[in-house]
């Protein structure tokens, strides 16, 4: 069996140009990754590594999650748009921003019972 050679990737500062203007469509991170021809991990390396990288990343995001919102709100009105698509589909792509949370007050007793007598006889025979 053939062993596939590991692809080199290469940082190019435009493709942060390209993702910025396809956060600016809507795009998700994978679609861009996908199409400057990378994968998240490869991603997550030029993060950490070109910070123009990492700032041009977050400016796509935050143009996507933009452009979604904005198509949203826009159709408010329009009985023919699915928003329960929309919103699922803003929810998984910007968990972070639309996590629900639930606070839950539980009160709960709890009984013990303990019998001293037999803790302390099993100690001293231990320590014998």
């Amino acid at each position: 069996m053939a062993t596939k050679k590991p692809t080199k990737y290469v940082f190019k500062p435009e493709m942060c140009d390209r993702i910025i203007a396809m956060g600016r469509e809507g795009a998700s991170q994978k679609m861009m990754f996908a199409d400057i021809g990378i994968n998240k991990g490869v991603a997550d390396t030029w993060k950490k590594n070109y910070p123009e990288f990492a700032d041009a990343l977050d400016s796509a995001v935050t143009n996507a999650q933009a452009y979604w919102e904005r198509e949203i709100l826009a159709n408010v009105n329009n009985k023919g748009f699915n928003s329960r698509l929309a919103e699922i589909a803003l929810r998984g792509q910007f968990q972070q921003d639309y996590r629900e949370t639930r606070d839950i007050k539980l009160d709960a007793k709890v009984e013990t019972k303990v019998d001293f007598n037999k803790e302390i006889a099993d100690l001293l025979a231990a320590l014998k």
